[in-house]
């Protein structure tokens, strides 16, 4: 999918398990920020690879964002029961600010679609506001 965000030609596409490294270390990068800022502290920085090997073998998966050859962000999903599970948005901070998060909701949102499922639930922590307007605004 080709979001055209904000005239970036971001791609947002379902990570494969040869890229769970990649999908890692977005991950990392984006939530790095919070380091020693949360109480209690994000779990994204305690996760591991195959934390996202697990999801990726129990009918979940990832996304990752792409500008051009560069990982700008990523999300997981799962799917349960009547509703897609969204969690660990990741944007790396020099790429916020540009639809991306929205684009990689979108992509998950419309996957939703195709499998009949029509409600999301997407994971974010009340300590960070700015996060939750994000999806106010999205929904």
């Amino acid at each position: 999918m080709d979001s055209g965000v904000n005239s970036m030609p971001i791609e947002i596409k379902v990570a494969s398990k040869d890229e769970i490294d990649i999908v890692y270390s977005t991950m990392v990068d984006a939530f790095k920020d919070y380091a020693g800022k949360l109480n209690p502290a994000s779990g994204a920085l305690s996760e591991t690879t195959e934390n996202i090997l697990n999801t990726m073998n129990h009918g979940g998966g990832s996304v990752i964002a792409w500008d051009g050859l560069i990982a700008t962000g990523s999300a997981r999903f799962k799917f349960i029961e009547h509703y897609i599970y969204i969690g660990r948005v990741a944007v790396l901070p020099e790429y916020r600010g540009k639809g991306i998060g929205k684009a990689m909701l979108a992509f998950l949102e419309k996957m939703a679609e195709e499998k009949n499922i029509s409600e999301s639930r997407v994971e974010v922590r009340l300590s960070i506001p700015d996060n939750i307007e994000m999806y106010k605004r999205f929904s």
